[in-house]
């Protein structure tokens, strides 16, 4: 039984069952929908707020993104150079270290020649005085006279002036 009377329609239930709802539509007409459209407007707004500071953010970000890759770049490029400097500077010095060597080797070279020469002039001039002894023995004895040192002194510079 209790089935059945919900399933029977009754006039006056459906005018009632009208008149509540329109009676509750009024109310929140009235006193609710401007309450409730004010927080959706206030929810949207709050909404499209956060997406315009969240794209700004993201606006910001890449551009500080931006400098940051710029800012690293710039930082490899100064590595890069400051390197080349250094290897540019490492050059130099080694260019100038061999080209002073060179230039020690050099005159050390010339002063050994010089030295070489000195005692070579030296050395043929000591000889040749050594000869020139030995001939006014050799003479003196052939001659079968002593020799003065006039005499002596004579016949070294003529055969210095022979092998001159």
């Amino acid at each position: 039984m209790g089935l059945q009377n919900i399933l029977n329609i009754e006039p006056g239930s459906i005018i009632w069952t009208i008149v509540s709802f329109l009676i509750v539509v009024w109310l929140v007409g009235k006193f609710g929908w401007k309450p409730l459209i004010q927080g959706l407007k206030s929810r949207e707004d709050s909404i499209r707020h956060n997406l315009e500071t969240a794209k700004a953010e993201r606006e910001k970000a890449a551009g500080l993104l931006a400098d940051y890759e710029q800012a690293i770049a710039g930082a490899r490029k100064e590595a890069t150079d400051i390197i080349q400097k250094a290897q540019d500077e490492a050059n130099r010095q080694r260019e100038q270290s061999e080209r002073e060597t060179k230039e020690t080797t050099l005159k050390m070279i010339e002063r050994a020649r010089v030295d070489i020469e000195r005692e070579s002039d030296a050395a043929k001039t000591e000889l040749s005085k050594h000869v020139a002894q030995l001939t006014a023995r050799a003479t003196s004895r052939l001659l079968g006279r002593a020799i003065d040192a006039k005499d002596h002194a004579r016949l070294i510079d003529e055969a210095l002036r022979e092998d001159a």
